[in-house]
């Protein structure tokens, strides 16, 4: 399994706050059988947590995977982020290359405010398709729009942008109307990827395998395959991504 949205590199963002919890968050994903994590702190937030394309971002990511090592904690770490795609300077970031892409790919982890009106976040991803890239939504089921109208999560999806779901949100630990919309999507096959979203090792936490007993009732086994592994190894690889299959009743 692999983890496209992780808060795991230490003492940058709300995520983990030192090593000792990042490598108490690597070893639990791991021996969890997750084998990579893309390692993606806040990026662009309003007035802190830059975290753009830089020699700051590189030596923190190096100095955790060489920890990693030290520890003999089988992970592969890949650079990315979750980017707030503000709508009144994500288009300069995108031309100026100040944003880090998952694995280097053409694809960018995008968040917005939750209450941001569904017709600015469609306009805004779309921006960011026309630059070249292809925006993966992170987790569009806690967004008041698509709560309110999950059409707009069909939208994206029918033009080949990405939708990623957190695990928290399926397991009902962020609010009901989260997990029933994020319910919604995945049973009409409207998601690529789930992600843990994880910001420390005791509440939102790495691994999947408390997901799984959740997933195999509503899923067919190829899609949560391609959920939890074929997807994201093909996003890091820079591949296109297949439609998933259709669900079962």
């Amino acid at each position: 399994m692999i983890d496209l949205h992780c808060h795991i590199l230490p003492g940058v963002d709300d995520g983990s706050p030192d090593a000792e919890i990042s490598l108490s968050m690597a070893r639990h994903a791991a021996e969890s059988g997750v084998t990579a994590i893309a390692v993606t702190p806040h990026c662009n937030l309003p007035g802190f947590r830059r975290n753009y394309r830089g020699p700051d971002y590189r030596r923190q990511l190096n100095d955790l995977r060489e920890l990693l090592t030290q520890e003999n904690i089988p992970l592969r770490l890949y650079s990315g982020a979750e980017v707030f795609a503000d709508p009144s300077n994500i288009r300069t970031l995108i031309e100026q290359h100040e944003l880090i892409t998952l694995g280097g790919s053409r694809y960018l982890l995008v968040e917005f405010d939750f209450g941001l009106p569904g017709s600015v976040l469609l306009r805004t991803l779309e921006a960011i398709a026309q630059r070249g890239l292809v925006p993966v939504v992170a987790h569009p089921e806690r967004y008041d729009a698509v709560q309110r109208d999950p059409g707009l999560a069909a939208w994206c999806f029918s033009r080949g942008m990405l939708l990623q779901l957190n695990k928290g949100s399926l397991l009902g630990l962020l609010g009901s109307r989260a997990e029933d919309t994020a319910l919604h999507l995945l049973s009409h096959g409207l998601a690529h990827v789930i992600a843990s979203d994880a910001h420390d090792d005791r509440f939102r936490t790495t691994g999947f395998r408390s997901l799984l007993p959740v997933l195999e009732p509503i899923c067919h086994p190829d899609y949560i395959a391609l959920l939890l592994h074929g997807n994201p190894r093909r996003i890091l690889r820079d591949e296109p991504i297949p439609i998933p299959p259709l669900q079962s009743d």
